[in-house]
């Protein structure tokens, strides 16, 4: 049994919710990836606030490693652990007390949080409105199939 063919609204439905579905796709690997991204940024704050913690506990001219980048260090001497630059962005950079800087860092860590939490909340939005779109679209497609006998 051949069907008749989708009529002309049913095909303009079908190509809108096919476009709403791969513009909803892209959506959602962008966001997977702004997730992946501040997900390294929060796990690299906790790990600066920790080796700060661990800073506050260490004598002056105590043997340490200074991270240059790739899994690459330097032995050095610590002079103080009173005070340590903190980059505010943009290459500006500001000297403060250890406190202070795991205050501003933990700061930093919320609001890191918060914008994870925000991504995840899209995230589940554009995947429900795909996935509440998609019986329609399949239902038209394999109409269109089955009227074209492919």
């Amino acid at each position: 049994m051949v069907m008749e063919p989708l009529k002309v609204e049913e095909r303009e439905k079908l190509q809108r919710l096919l476009a709403e579905m791969n513009d909803g796709q892209a959506v959602v690997e962008l966001l997977r990836q702004q997730a992946s991204a501040l997900a390294g940024s929060l796990s690299e704050l906790n790990m600066t606030v920790g080796a700060l913690k661990s800073l506050k506990e260490l004598q002056p001219s105590a043997d340490i490693l200074v991270p240059l980048g790739s899994d690459t260090f330097i032995p050095a001497k610590l002079i103080s652990a009173e005070r340590v630059l903190v980059g505010l962005g943009a290459d500006v950079m500001v000297e403060r007390t250890v406190e202070e800087a795991i205050k501003f860092l933990e700061a930093r860590i919320a609001e890191v949080e918060k914008a994870i939490e925000q991504t995840r909340t899209e995230l589940k939005k554009v995947e429900e409105r795909i996935e509440a779109i998609k019986p329609e679209a399949e239902k038209l497609l394999l109409r269109a199939r089955e009227a074209t006998g492919k």
